[in-house]
């Protein structure tokens, strides 16, 4: 068989896969579906009954984006917390509160009672590599997650 014939084979048999991939890509992409407290990672549910156990629960979604899965919470009093797929918190918005103190790590703590007295953490987000407070005077502080010195700072 020539060159030629072989590459324009190769050709048709690549483009065929990925007409197929992006076809079907719909049905497992990319949803969302509301789910049970009682359905979420045991680690989420313990971490809600300890830090949220009196609040009640307006919704529950599972949220799936092709390879990653995740769960978000929303409470009537407009808590919004955010959990990966192995029920870890990821992130933590309070509209009218504060995120509970012993959520914040005990240095990320220290820092802001000596440099930001009076403010507490509006919101909490952690990566792989840091960790992003917003507090009450609308600083954004990112530490790092491993040592917890801050590294960046936003007004």
């Amino acid at each position: 068989m020539p060159k030629w014939k072989k590459w324009l084979l190769g050709l048709g048999i690549s483009s065929g896969i990925i007409v197929i991939a992006l076809a079907l890509s719909p049905f497992w992409a990319d949803y969302e579906k509301p789910v049970l407290t009682s359905q979420l990672p045991a680690p989420a549910q313990a971490f809600m009954q300890a830090h949220y156990g009196n609040s009640k629960t307006a919704l529950a979604r599972k949220e799936v984006d092709w390879f990653e899965k995740e769960y978000e919470v929303i409470l009537t009093d407009g808590i919004q917390i955010t959990f990966d797929r192995h029920g870890e918190w990821k992130e933590i918005k309070h509209k009218a509160g504060c995120v509970p103190m012993d959520i914040v790590p005990a240095p990320i703590q220290e820092y802001i009672n000596e440099n930001h007295p009076g403010n507490c953490v509006k919101e909490i987000s952690q990566g792989r590599r840091k960790i992003e407070v917003d507090l009450t005077n609308r600083l954004e502080l990112t530490f790092s997650k491993d040592n917890f010195l801050l590294i960046d700072w936003d007004d």
